[in-house]
């Protein structure tokens, strides 16, 4: 949803200079005593899409030393030229043109930030706006949010999605990086 490579973002080409990258999943508190309360309606997950979007090596926005904004520090934007989806009843390609802007937040958590357009093989195109929270190398969760015109693929828009990011891509994909590219596959589940 969010496309930022975690092997090169938070690698030391692109080490931003305020801020650390949180290196670490967040500390959550212990159950209070007597445990958690019966849950009355257990939500689920069920797979919807893989996405393997494509991006060009980071464009770098301006001086490496002045990056922090409101938000925290941005150095890099990760370009999106390509890629492919498939998924429950849809497949097709990514448009070229779209982008992950991350961030670094005071924090150290890095924003996943990601807006781009699905096309699928019957000429609908869908906007995925890929928001979430990296806190490792290999440990990305993210919150897609899908807008799309029309009642065939409505159910993008009434549902509410997780995902999960890794990099590289699994050889299992058949993914043929170039020189200058570098691809992640983002796995999207419905809550249910």
């Amino acid at each position: 949803m969010g496309l930022a490579a975690p092997a090169t973002l938070l690698g030391p080409a692109t080490r931003l200079t305020a801020t650390e990258p949180l290196g670490r999943e967040p500390h959550v508190p212990p159950l209070p005593p007597g445990g958690a309360p019966k849950t009355y309606d257990v939500p689920g997950l069920e797979w919807v899409m893989d996405i393997v979007p494509i991006c060009s090596d980071p464009e770098f926005m301006g001086d490496k030393a002045d990056q922090v904004s409101a938000d925290g520090d941005r150095y890099d934007v990760w370009p999106l030229i390509g890629g492919f989806f498939r998924g429950r009843g849809i497949k097709g390609t990514i448009i070229p043109g779209g982008g992950d802007f991350p961030v670094i937040r005071p924090d150290g958590v890095v924003v996943v930030d990601a807006l781009y357009r699905l096309k699928n093989d019957d000429g609908v195109q869908i906007i995925i706006h890929n928001k979430g929270y990296g806190y490792t190398e290999d440990k990305y969760r993210l919150v897609p949010t899908f807008n799309v015109p029309g009642k065939k693929y409505g159910w993008l828009r009434e549902s509410i999605f997780v995902g999960t990011l890794s990099y590289p891509v699994p050889a299992a994909y058949g993914v043929k990086e170039k020189a200058g590219e570098n691809g992640r596959l983002i796995q999207v589940y419905r809550l249910v």
